[in-house]
């Protein structure tokens, strides 16, 4: 008796801890389904320049920033993705990338959906991207006490039958986008 009010105490509290976690990945995710994406209501500038040398692209960079009375970056700590340099968090990102034999700086302001959509695609820092993994596996351990709470109360074969139904249709959305 006091092993299943453990496992309902579990579910209750935590479930309800990560409710706001479910929401946002739910809300984003259909967000993404519908074909939104970070920068979606984003303010972007865009500005061609010289071909700026790799070693010498973070200062320059800055530079120009500052050149153009433009706002620095709460975070300056540089990375690289698809041979763009970024700095910046989620809702403020200033990238220097190579095109041909010119640079492009680009800006981007993103907006509250955006943010969130990086939050989802695990590019809004890594507290959110640990909390995002943390909130996965309690997923699963939210299903399982759940299932254990529904075999306590005698639900087997509904239980069983649910679970079954849903991969069934699982497998034929999956096989039916093959």
């Amino acid at each position: 008796m006091m092993c299943i009010q453990s496992v309902y105490k579990f579910h209750a509290l935590t479930s309800v801890f990560f409710l706001p976690f479910a929401l946002l990945f739910a809300l984003s995710g259909v967000a993404f389904l519908l074909d939104f994406n970070p920068n979606s209501g984003a303010q972007i500038t865009s500005w061609s320049v010289p071909l700026v040398a790799k070693d010498k692209e973070l200062g320059f960079l800055l530079d120009f920033l500052k050149q153009k009375h433009l706002a620095l970056p709460s975070k300056i700590k540089p990375r690289k993705h698809r041979e763009a340099l970024i700095i910046g968090t989620a809702s403020y990102e200033v990238s220097l990338s190579a095109k041909g034999n010119q640079s492009v700086i680009t800006v981007i302001h993103r907006s509250f959906l955006g943010i969130l959509m990086q939050v989802h695609k695990g590019k809004a820092g890594k507290l959110l991207e640990i909390f995002g993994i943390v909130f996965g596996v309690f997923l699963c351990l939210f299903y399982i006490s759940g299932l254990l709470m529904g075999f306590k109360r005698k639900n087997t074969v509904s239980i069983l039958s649910a679970f079954l139904l849903g991969t069934v249709v699982l497998g034929v959305l999956l096989a039916l986008a093959l």
